[in-house]
């Protein structure tokens, strides 16, 4: 008893030590675990997987004695090529194994698994790739023997809640969806024979093959119980039931999954036999109140798909439905359609697509009294053998009465008589023989929408081939007409050689915009205003490939009056006051043209010639244009794009120049109005071709200046556009260009300091970026800057300046009749040594600013020596012994660093010899005074003495001595120099 009290003990501790476990481990180490299943993922999984451990827990209470491990909010995103693809999202998964195995099983055995909210997106590429393909390819060949897994699926439940499938595969192709997946199954897989029952229920399903849309927005239904055997590879069809709304197909045999194939052998049957079901799938039909249709008649469907699929291969199939004397009536509506008989085989006997035979035998149905019969035979789907036909007559009036068509009224005698016989092959430009034969008499549409009809709608078509030579098919539309308010349209159309199209068409009448939109309504789009035309066209599609357009005579006459055109998507409305067009086969004349778009206006009229070509051909359209506006808004045709500061510029994109259009546009605006720029009286001639803007002398007037641009615009490469133009601006502020302007900004950012006007003539060139503004590493340019009158203060610049030379009256800079020579090259803006004042001190500036912002220049200052701080005033009397007979020193200022953050230094070598030079100038000159003394009377031994040995100023340390003596034979060896050449000259 003691040792069975002690196992209990012990299992009642390891018991509860792991459901303390299950609380507290998770919590303890859920930073290990992240990184743990992470380093995992990061290593196995070429996916992005999203997911908080927070969100992760494990519980025993839940589905005791189970043990309930549960994620929340999971993510699996693909990488290139499906970047941004969710593979798999779920709100929460839940995953049930037994604590029994837990504790003392040598295999954990999977009980259930629920996906609430599941999305699943799979993709393949034409090419075959296909984003569930997350796993990194093992590099290891080794092959390795596989030991029992430790692991098995014995599954009693499994669930999916509300859950979204996306299959989309482009290398079949094929394309499904399905909405709002309700699902659950059970099934053992650790047995080798068992059965899987599952229910699903889809709210919506689409299937797409090939383009075609063989089911949309269908609910369906399935209750399946799959025998599955042959270790998972045979699936054998049990009880079960789909349904595809009210449609029911029941199907038996089985399906095998082979290591390069498919196998099968699966026949289907419709287990009801009701019309009402079938009627279900009919588009628009299967409303709330589809269980009020009354119907009745007799349905049989049946088929079968049999035998291999493969990359190479196909299965047979045939299917056969039959309806039987059938009728459906809408409630509340007094005619039923009835006699509806159908018989419809589609039958391929070998798997080869080619040999699918179509076989509609019998079409019938009556619209009240109006019948419609119909049979068709295809052959095949290779040559299309067919033999076909179709008759009709309705009365269009008694259509309301059968279907529900709230709103629209319509009336009129419609027929149609049609059949075709024999084959299609587009290669031998062979089709059918066809005999056709359409017509409306007094046709009339009205919708609730709008009051107007559209009356006396008429026509009569037809289209005729007895051979089966493409070129010998015949379509006419004759006495085609239709009135609207009053305002009748009509017109006559031939067309015949479908090798050559060749046509005659005319047209004459009036049309109101707003009254068609009206009876046929488009979404988010309002369209008004009257159209008159007459015109007249014919000729053949060989002469337009060849260009010769001469024989195409196309002439008439049109207008439009008060149009006006608005989108929901489009932040303006298009109005169009009149216009006016005359056009033959060389050219349209646009006259008269006035309108608005949105705030701006326009008159245009232009003579276009090629139009023709343009239209067929693809060729060079070719205009002359005449553009006048008073106010052109270009903010209101840029992405509406909200930002804290100006209009996003690089919402705007690269404006392209259409490369085939060669056009000279006359331009005369009074205002544009582009992001903050207000522009004035811009004139000037455009011409556009070959890809290319050449501006013409375009002069206007912008934040004060005067503007004259000549120059180029080139998209040829539209990643890659450039401009090259020359400028010229007058009287224009300084600082607003600094501010307007990048190029300004980013090479000569003290401009914004600047309180002045300048001018230009600059030619620049570059390259521009995707958002229209100029790429600065590209930018070249050179040309004279001329600045009138401007000043400079409080800048960091001259602050550094005055704060080194210790002038106290040289903190205003003052720029007058100034002219710089200036490049741009290389990202380095250089300017050529102009002068300015620092104060009353003029400075001669050059040098240099970077695309980076650094600057390096030099300044060379007069200034009097007495004027020097101490420093300065050092260095002068190591060359004059304290003697400050020099009237001016040149300072030599280096001006280094960025704009925001100077460093000015003395440049101290040049200095000195600058200090030299201008003690030896002075000296040279006292020397020369000295000479024009002696030829007044002084004698030479005094004056040189004089000069040579002024008074001294005992003020002053022996250490300049050296320096002085130095002075002083340099000056003497220079006096006696000038003095023998004077004396020289007053003996001759």
């Amino acid at each position: 008893m003691k040792i069975v009290k002690k196992i209990l003990i012990g299992l009642a501790l390891v018991f509860v030590l792991i459901i303390a476990a299950a609380f507290i481990l998770p919590v303890v180490f859920k930073d290990d675990i992240k990184a743990a299943i992470d380093k995992e993922i990061e290593k196995n999984v070429n996916a992005d997987v999203v997911f908080d451990v927070n969100n992760f827990s494990l519980s025993l209470f839940r589905n005791f004695p189970s043990v309930t491990v549960e994620i929340k909010e999971l993510g699996v995103f693909n990488r290139a090529p499906f970047e941004g693809t969710p593979l798999f999202v779920i709100e929460r998964l839940e995953a049930e194994v037994n604590l029994k195995d837990v504790l003392f099983g040598d295999q954990l055995r999977l009980k259930g698994i629920t996906l609430v909210d599941p999305q699943i997106t799979i993709k393949v590429l034409a090419d075959g790739r296909a984003n569930y393909d997350i796993t990194y390819p093992s590099t290891d060949t080794t092959t390795v023997e596989e030991e029992p897994s430790s692991f098995s699926f014995g599954i009693d439940h499994w669930e999916i809640v509300h859950g979204e499938v996306i299959y989309d595969d482009a290398s079949i192709p094929f394309y499904t969806s399905i909405a709002g997946l309700n699902h659950s199954g059970s099934g053992d897989f650790s047995e080798k024979a068992f059965d899987l029952k599952t229910k699903t229920a889809i709210e919506s399903i689409t299937v797409r093959f090939d383009g075609v849309e063989y089911i949309s927005n269908k609910q369906a239904v399935v209750d399946a119980v799959i025998g599955i055997s042959e270790e998972y590879s045979l699936y054998t069809f049990k009880e079960n039931v789909t349904r595809l709304n009210d449609f029911a197909l029941s199907a038996n045999g089985w399906f095998k999954m082979n290591p390069n194939d498919f196998g099968m052998d699966i026949s289907f049957s419709s287990p009801e036999n009701t019309f009402k079901s079938l009627l279900s799938l009919v588009p628009g039909v299967y409303t709330q109140d589809f269980g009020k249709i009354e119907t009745k008649g007799d349905l049989a469907f049946s088929g079968f798909v049999k035998g291999t699929f493969s990359d190479t291969q196909m299965p047979a199939f045939n299917f056969n439905l039959k309806v039987d004397d059938a009728m459906f009536k809408y409630p509340d509506l007094p005619t039923a359609i009835t006699n509806i008989n159908m018989d419809l085989l589609v039958d391929n006997k070998t798997g080869v697509i080619e040999n699918t035979l179509v076989d509609l035998k019998k079409l019938h149905l009556d619209f009240g009294t109006n019948p419609v019969d119909a049979r068709m035979l295809i052959e095949n789907l290779k040559d299309y053998r067919m033999d076909a036909q179709v008759k009709a007559s309705l009365n269009l009036a008694e259509l309301g009465k059968m279907f529900p068509m709230e709103g629209l009224n319509m009336a009129g005698l419609f027929s149609v008589d049609a059949s075709a016989n024999g084959v299609y092959d587009s290669l031998k430009k062979i089709i059918p023989a066809v005999n056709v034969a359409m017509a409306l008499k007094d046709g009339y549409v009205k919708s609730a929408e709008f009051p107007l009809p559209l009356e006396k709608v008429r026509f009569t078509s037809s289209v005729k081939n007895t051979s089966g030579k493409m070129a010998e098919t015949f379509i006419t539309v004759t006495d085609f007409g239709m009135v609207m308010d009053g305002e009748s349209f009509g017109g006559n159309l031939s067309l015949q050689n479908l090798d050559d199209y060749t046509w005659d068409l005319n047209a004459k009448g009036g049309i109101d915009l707003e009254k068609i939109t009206k009876i046929f309504p488009v979404e988010g789009m309002t369209l008004a205003g009257k159209v008159k035309a007459d015109l007249e066209t014919k000729g053949k599609y060989s002469d337009v490939e060849a260009s010769r357009y001469d024989k195409l005579p196309t002439s008439g006459s049109a207008s439009l009056k008060d149009f006006k055109f608005t989108m929901t998507d489009l932040p303006y409305g298009v109005t169009i006051s009149h216009a006016d067009a005359v056009f033959d086969p060389k050219k349209i004349e646009l006259k008269n043209t006035t309108g608005t778009i949105g705030k701006s206006d326009f008159a245009v009229s232009a003579a276009i010639s090629n139009y023709i070509g343009y239209v067929f051909g693809n060729e060079t359209i070719k205009g002359n244009v005449n553009f006048n506006s008073t106010l052109l808004d270009l903010n209101e045709f840029m992405t509406d794009t909200e930002t804290t500061e100006t209009t996003d510029s690089a919402s705007m994109g690269v404006i392209p120049v259409p490369q085939n259009i060669d056009f000279i546009l006359h331009s005369n605006i009074k205002t544009v109005k582009m992001m903050d720029f207000v522009i004035s009286n811009a004139a000037g001639d455009v011409i556009v071709k070959d890809g290319v803007a050449n501006l013409n002398g375009i002069k206007f007037n912008l934040l004060g200046g005067a503007f004259t641009v000549a120059g180029t615009y080139n998209t040829k490469d539209i990643n890659h556009p450039l401009y090259d133009f020359g400028l010229k601006i007058d009287n224009m502020s300084v600082q607003q260009a600094a501010n307007s302007f990048s190029i300004v900004k980013t090479y000569a950012p003290i401009a914004g300091l600047v309180n002045g006007n300048f001018g230009t003539d600059f030619k620049i060139s570059g390259e521009l970026g995707q958002d229209m503004m100029p790429l600065m590493n590209t930018v070249n340019g050179s040309g004279l800057i001329k600045v009138a009158q401007a000043a400079l203060t409080q800048s960091k610049l001259v602050s550094g300046i005055t704060s080194l030379t210790k002038l106290s009256d040289a903190d205003n800079v003052t720029l007058k009749d100034v002219l710089m020579s200036a490049t741009i090259k290389d990202g380095q803006l250089s300017v050529k040594p102009f002068d300015v004042k620092f104060g009353s001190y003029v400075t001669t500036v050059s040098g240099t600013t970077g695309i980076d912002g650094s600057i390096n220049y030099g300044l060379k200052m007069n200034v009097p020596a007495g004027k020097l701080g101490a420093q300065f005033q050092g260095l002068v009397n190591q060359y004059t012994g304290g003697n400050n007979s020099t009237s001016e020193i040149p300072l030599n200022i280096g001006l280094g660093g960025s704009f925001t953050d100077p460093k000015v230094t003395l440049l101290a070598q040049e200095q000195k010899e600058q200090v030299k030079e201008a003690v030896t100038a002075a000296a040279q000159e006292k020397g020369k005074q000295a000479v024009q003394d002696l030829l007044a009377g002084e004698k030479p031994k005094d004056a040189i003495n004089s000069l040579l040995n002024p008074k001294k100023d005992t003020t002053k340390t022996a250490a300049t001595d050296s320096t002085k003596t130095d002075l002083k034979q340099d000056a003497q060896k220079a006096l006696e120099n000038k003095l023998q050449n004077l004396l020289k000259k007053k003996k001759n």
